[in-house]
């Protein structure tokens, strides 16, 4: 009994350890995001570039990490899930430590690039490593948690920003990065398990850089106001790179993503609803900063406001993952996307009432819509497919979700200049996510046996 008892307990504190070394390291990743919100106007202000200029700090952040992460969750499963989680925060570091001294736009960029390959290879094999560490039984309570922290780390951002911003200038904003990874980076060297990889590598080089390419010309082909000559041969290009990016990987032996994962209806839903709640929370996240600085509210304000709205994400999204084991996925991803309706009616609002005692609960009931299907939404694509491709299906969910990202972003100018069009694009989306639903299972899903190649 005593030595049961004695099992139990190393066994928790192995299950602990291996969490938080994960967890304090992609905890940058949603901080990293949303402090940015706060930072455009200093940032812009401080190498002396409009603000249509340094909206690409956020943009090719996004794009970079929706290219590489595909290709980083195969690396994992080839290599090894824990190597790469280790590489990624040692490129965060030096990537943030570079960006924090230079006071040129294109070095900025250059160097957020780098941040966001680092980010990259931390979250699909960050959640590889928990599908292979954790049993079905309790892997959505453990992707509740790490939800959770992961939403707190998006709350605290903008006011993180805003108080370094403050007190320090916009470097700060990359010099806090440094502590953080350097705890991550030896927890994780002692604590996170490794695996015998599968194969010898061969990576798909050709469909990474083609997968690039394809997110930077359809994050261009986005209207945008101004850029009606730019969308005229962005277009046509990203369709001609799409085409030849479906192609080539149908008939590469080894594809940078494996169309057969898309047969599974469960799968494909998991990815479309993840894009769509991800493009409605980025809406908020970039929108509300402009929208209050144009109101005459200070950048602390606006991190305050993005803060409030961030908590109720990050909370809602561990309740909502606790709901999941009692209700099933399919009704409260459908409820998230039934929330934001209204939060598209409070947008409406917003035109005309541009009080705190509107603002707050509004940015509440747009956390509440956000995070309510977050777990449910991630969990259905993780027990969609076996844990041996785990890495390579984590990377083309985040794919998907930071392409709800690169769209929200693109679309921002249309968004802060026209008010009709702003809640006519996100209630396109919103119930486009209603309809989507019907393709998510009511109840959790039998693990699967490997998927055998379609290509």
């Amino acid at each position: 009994m005593a030595l049961k008892v004695l099992s139990q307990l190393m066994d928790k504190r192995h299950t602990l350890n291996i969490l938080l070394a994960l967890t304090s390291g992609m905890v940058l990743i949603p901080i990293n995001s949303t402090m940015i919100a706060v930072g455009l106007l200093p940032i812009a202000h401080g190498v002396g570039v409009p603000l249509n200029a340094v909206v690409w700090v956020v943009t090719v952040y996004l794009v970079v990490m929706a290219a590489l992460q595909p290709i980083a969750g195969k690396l994992g499963d080839l290599l090894g899930h824990r190597l790469l989680y280790l590489s990624g925060l040692s490129i965060f570091f030096v990537s943030s430590a570079l960006a924090a001294v230079t006071p040129h736009l294109w070095a900025i960029i250059a160097f957020r690039s780098g941040q966001a390959i680092g980010g990259a290879f931390l979250t699909p094999n960050a959640m590889a490593i928990i599908r292979r560490s954790f049993e079905q039984n309790i892997l959505r309570r453990v992707l509740s948690w790490v939800s959770l922290i992961q939403g707190l780390g998006a709350a605290c951002g903008p006011l993180i920003g805003a108080l370094l911003i403050h007190i320090a200038g916009w470097p700060a904003m990359f010099w806090i990065n440094i502590p953080v990874l350097c705890f991550s980076f030896g927890y994780s060297w002692r604590w996170l398990p490794s695996h015998v990889p599968s194969s010898r590598p061969q990576l798909d080089y050709v469909g990474a850089i083609s997968l690039a390419a394809l997110l930077v010309l359809l994050s261009l082909s986005i209207p945008r106001i101004g850029s009606a000559s730019l969308v005229e041969y962005s277009f046509p290009a990203a369709g001609v790179c799409a085409i030849a990016f479906i192609i080539w990987e149908r008939h590469t032996k080894e594809p940078l993503i494996n169309f057969s994962f898309f047969a599974n209806r469960a799968f494909t839903t998991a990815n479309l609803a993840v894009l769509f709640n991800n493009f409605l929370m980025y809406s908020t996240l970039l929108y509300m900063p402009i929208y209050l600085k144009t109101h005459r509210h200070t950048a602390f304000t606006s991190g305050v406001m993005l803060f409030i709205f961030s908590l109720s994400m990050s909370l809602t999204s561990w309740f909502g993952g606790a709901m999941t084991r009692s209700i099933g996925s399919r009704r409260i991803i459908a409820l998230s996307f039934a929330i934001n309706i209204v939060v598209v009616v409070w947008y409406v609002g917003l035109i005309h009432y541009s009080s705190f005692s509107f603002i707050v609960p509004g940015l509440l009931v747009a956390g509440v819509g956000s995070g309510l299907g977050t777990v449910a939404i991630q969990s259905t694509m993780l027990e969609s497919v076996s844990r041996s491709q785990a890495g390579m299906a984590s990377g083309i969910y985040s794919t998907f979700r930071y392409m709800g990202s690169i769209t929200a972003s693109s679309l921002l100018s249309i968004m802060v200049f026209s008010a009709d069009w702003h809640w006519i694009i996100l209630l396109i989306v919103t119930i486009s996510g209603l309809v989507l639903v019907r393709g998510i299972p009511g109840s959790p899903i039998v693990e699967p046996p490997d998927f055998k190649s379609a290509l």
